[in-house]
This record gives structure tokens, C-alpha cells and sequence, in this order.
């Protein structure tokens, strides 16, 4: 560095730190030493004079490019005309913004997916109706066989004589066999119900029951079922005198059977009874 040169200083605009640098390197630009940006350099008639700077040595300072170089550096590049190799363009016309800010496809390319997506269902369609009918056609050889032939006639010289038929006189005809015997039945007889045995009877047990019951027996001498059978008893006092009834009913009686029937009494001065009568429903 000679004695005749003056330096100036300036602050960095970003950081605010001094830069210092030669009168002649006014009007251009230079790295702050501490923050890197770049400052541009005031020229020295506008920048305050200062006293020379004695000898010392100091930092070579790089020449700061022109302007026009700054310039050209720090703004960016302009796009491309033409996309990067791979990268589809995209036409803006056929995007069109819906009211929510998301872009979406025109009606013209969503018509034309449409109409791609009918022809190829119109297609897959007649593919399986034809393949149906090729499969239930019936095959050709199976037609053939299914036609029969005419057979040419057997000569009558062969044939022998007619097997003799028999007549209605020849074929014996089977003996009738004749129904088991049935033992018919006797007629349905009131008098066939016959009763013994009438008695009173009080339940053994039932101490303190003044329960009096009628009891005997009734047996159907008969080979008929007997349907609504009932019973009929005078109720006797002490002196023989009828001083009320009882009855028993039964629903069914098999043929050959016997029932015990059971008549309530319901008058406490019975000290007797006698059979009545009999009657079934006809």
C-alpha cells in the first residue's frame, strides 16, 4: 500500500459494520468483511474526507465485479420457453378453477372419459352375448346323430309260423277264496249293562269327612262299545223312604267290560240306596 492513497469508510447497510476501501473503488461494490453482502461503495465526492491512513499492513481487498455484473448475478433466470425433457405441459385451457381455489379438469376432457368408459362397457357386453350363444349352440356331430335312419324291412320268407294262442277254455282261472267267518253281532240291548254291588261307602282315612259315596259295579255284557253311560240311584232313609238321587256318568265303555262307579251323596240322612235305572246315549 504507498503513502499517496486515501481510504474511505462506510457502514454495511445489513449488519451496520465499517467497510473501509480505496478512494478509486467508489462506485462500485464489495463483500462486507462481516456479514458477506454485498455493499455498494459511495464514491469519495460524496463520502466525508478522512485523514490518510498511516502504512499498516492490510487485508487485500478482492475488486468488486461491475455493476452491471451484480446485476446480471443477482437476478434470477428467466423460465425456459420450453418444458425440461419429461415433463408433460399442460394446457391452461383445459384447467379450469372451481369456487373452492382446487383445479379440475374441463367438461370436454370428462365428456370424453365418459365416452371412453360407455364404448368399452358396449364392448365387453357383446363379447359375452356372443360367447354364450357359441357355448349352447348344440354341436354339429351331436345334430347328425340325433337324426335317425331309416331300416329296410325283414324279409317274410323267414319269419315262422304264429305261436298258437290260448283260448278262454284253456287258462284256468284262480278258485275265489272265501272271507273269514265274522261272528255277527247281537243286537244293542239296554239290558245288556248290567249293575251289582250297590252299597254306601265312606273314604277310610278322612277323619272328620262327612263324603258319602254310592259305589258299585256296571259290566257292559255286550259286544258293542256303549257311549254316555250313565248311572241313576235312589238315596234311602232309615225307614225305606227315597229321600233323594245320585248319579255317575261315564263316556265310553269297551265291550266285555266292567266299570266301578262312584255316586256322590249329597243328603246326610241316606242310610241306603238302590239302582234305578240305566241310560245311554243313542
Amino acid at each position: 500500500m504507498s503513502a499517496g492513497k486515501k481510504y474511505i469508510k462506510c457502514k454495511c447497510p445489513h449488519c451496520g459494520a465499517e467497510v473501509q476501501y480505496p478512494d478509486y473503488a467508489g462506485g462500485g461494490a464489495s463483500s462486507c468483511g462481516k456479514c458477506g453482502k454485498t455493499v455498494l461503495l459511495p464514491r469519495a465526492t460524496s463520502a466525508p474526507q478522512l485523514a490518510p491512513v498511516p502504512a499498516a499492513p492490510a487485508k487485500p481487498v478482492a475488486t468488486a465485479p461491475p455493476a452491471s455484473a451484480v446485476a446480471q448475478k443477482s437476478s434470477p433466470p428467466s423460465a425456459p420457453k420450453f418444458p425440461p425433457a419429461g415433463v408433460k405441459r399442460v394446457d391452461p385451457a383445459a384447467i379450469r378453477a372451481t369456487a373452492d381455489g382446487v383445479a379440475r379438469p374441463a367438461r370436454g376432457a370428462l365428456l370424453r372419459v365418459c365416452l371412453w368408459v360407455l364404448n368399452i362397457a358396449i364392448v365387453l357386453a357383446v363379447v359375452l352375448v356372443v360367447g354364450n350363444h357359441l357355448k349352447n349352440r348344440p354341436a354339429s356331430g351331436d345334430a347328425e346323430k340325433s337324426v335317425p335312419l331309416p331300416s329296410a324291412p325283414e324279409p317274410a320268407a323267414k319269419q315262422g309260423p304264429a305261436p298258437a294262442q290260448p283260448t278262454p277254455s284253456s287258462t284256468a282261472s284262480p278258485a275265489p277264496t272265501s272271507p273269514a267267518p265274522v261272528t255277527p253281532k247281537g243286537p244293542k240291548l239296554i239290558g245288556d249293562l248290567k249293575i251289582t254291588q250297590v252299597a254306601l261307602d265312606q273314604p277310610k282315612g278322612a277323619k272328620g269327612s262327612r263324603l258319602v259315596y254310592v259305589t258299585g259295579a256296571l259290566k257292559n255284557d255286550s259286544d258293542h262299545q256303549r257311549f254316555g253311560v250313565r248311572v241313576e240311584l235312589d238315596l234311602l232313609d232309615a225307614a225305606t223312604n227315597k229321600v233323594g238321587t245320585a248319579t255317575d256318568y261315564r263316556q265310553m265303555l269297551e265291550p266285555r267290560a266292567t266299570w266301578q262307579f262312584r255316586a256322590i251323596v249329597t243328603d246326610r240322612r241316606a242310610s241306603a240306596a238302590k239302582f234305578a235305572g240305566v241310560k245311554e246315549d243313542e
